[in-house]
C-alpha cells in the first residue's frame, strides 16, 4: 500500500517538472518557422480567394475555413512558445483561456475540415451524379458551420471546468479526463479512417479514368496531391495523438508511470510536429487557387470569343 502510495506521489510530482531545455530550444525554433511561413502563406491564399475570385465555389468555401482555423492556431503560438520560456502567466486567465481555445480548438476544426474535403473530393470523382444532390455552396456552408458551432461548443465545456493557473501546460486532471482524451482519440481515429478510404477510392476512379493519354497527366497529377494530403494528415497528427495517449496513461500512473516525464517531452515535440500542418495546407491551397485561375482563364477566352463572333 505505501509502494502504491508512492508511485502516485512520484507520477503526480513529475506532471509538474519543466520541459527539458533542448525541447524548449526545439518549440522556439520549430514555432518560429512555422508561424512566419505559415502566415505568410495562409494570408496570400486567403487573399487570392477573397479579392480575385468573386464567385464562392464548395472547393472556396472549404479553403476559407481551413485558412481562418490555420490563422487562428497561428495567432496562438508566440504566446505558447513565451508560456514556456516563463514561470509565471502574467496576461491573466481569460485570455489564456481564448489562447488555448485557439490552439486546442483549431486543431480539430482543421481536422474535420480536411475530412469534410477529403469526403467532397471522393463523392465528386466516385459519384458525381450524386454530388449534383449533395454538393452545393450552401450545403457546404451549413456543414463548416456545424463544424465551428461542435468545435466550439466542446471547448466551452472543457475550459470551463478548467482548476489549474497555468497557461499551455501543466493542465489540472479536469482537463486531462478519461472521457476528454476517449473523445479526442475517437475524432483522430475516425477521421483518419475516412480519409484513408475516401483517398483510396479517389486514387482507383482516377487511375481507372486515366487510361486514356490525354487525360493520364492531370489524373496521375490529382493522385499525387489526394495521397500527399493524407500522407500530411497521418503524418503530422499521428504522433500527437499517440503521444496524447502514452502520456495520459502515464499521467494517471496506469502503465508507463517511470516515463512521465519523457512522453510529457514527447508530446510537446508531437505538438509542434503537428502545427506544421498550418504549413503544408499550403499544397492544397494552390491546388485550389489553380483549379481558379484555370477556369477563370477559361471564362474569359469563351467570352472573347463570343464577343469577336458577334
Amino acid at each position: 500500500m505505501n509502494q502504491s502510495l508512492l508511485r502516485a506521489t512520484n507520477c503526480t510530482e513529475a506532471n509538474t517538472i519543466a520541459l527539458n531545455d533542448s525541447v524548449k530550444q526545439f518549440q522556439v525554433i520549430v514555432s518560429l518557422i512555422t508561424f512566419v511561413l505559415g502566415l505568410v502563406l495562409n494570408v496570400a491564399a486567403l487573399w487570392s480567394l477573397c479579392l480575385k475570385f468573386k464567385k464562392w465555389t464548395v472547393s472556396a468555401i472549404y479553403t476559407s475555413n481551413l485558412i481562418i482555423s490555420d490563422i487562428l492556431l497561428l495567432f496562438s503560438l508566440p504566446f505558447k512558445t513565451y508560456a514556456y520560456q516563463t514561470e509565471q502567466w502574467p496576461l491573466g486567465p481569460g485570455f489564456c483561456n481564448l489562447l488555448e481555445s485557439l490552439y486546442y480548438v483549431n486543431m480539430y476544426t482543421s481536422i474535420l475540415i480536411i475530412t469534410l474535403i477529403s469526403v467532397d473530393r471522393y463523392i465528386a470523382i466516385k459519384h458525381p451524379f450524386l454530388a449534383r444532390t449533395f454538393r452545393s455552396p450552401k450545403k457546404t456552408v451549413i456543414g463548416c458551420v456545424v463544424v465551428w458551432i461542435i468545435i466550439w461548443s466542446c471547448c466551452i465545456y472543457i475550459y470551463s471546468k478548467k482548476s489549474s493557473q497555468n497557461c499551455f501546460y501543466n493542465h489540472s486532471s479536469s482537463v486531462w479526463k478519461l472521457t476528454t482524451v476517449a473523445a479526442l482519440q475517437s475524432v483522430f481515429l475516425v477521421t483518419a479512417l475516412i480519409m484513408i478510404f475516401c483517398t483510396a477510392q479517389i486514387i482507383r476512379t482516377l487511375q481507372r479514368s486515366g487510361t486514356l493519354s490525354a487525360e493520364k497527366k492531370d489524373s496521375n497529377k490529382s493522385v499525387k496531391i489526394v495521397l500527399s494530403n493524407l500522407l500530411t494528415f497521418l503524418v503530422c497528427f499521428t504522433p500527437y495523438h499517440v503521444g496524447i495517449l502514452l502520456y495520459f496513461s502515464a499521467r494517471n500512473c496506469r502503465v508507463l508511470s517511470s516515463y512521465v516525464v519523457p512522453l510529457r517531452n514527447f508530446l510537446q515535440v508531437c505538438l509542434c510536429l503537428a502545427n506544421v500542418n498550418c504549413v503544408l495546407d499550403a499544397l492544397y491551397y494552390y491546388f485550389v487557387i489553380n483549379e481558379f485561375w484555370k477556369l477563370s482563364r477559361n471564362s474569359l477566352r469563351a467570352t472573347n470569343e463570343i464577343v469577336k463572333l458577334n
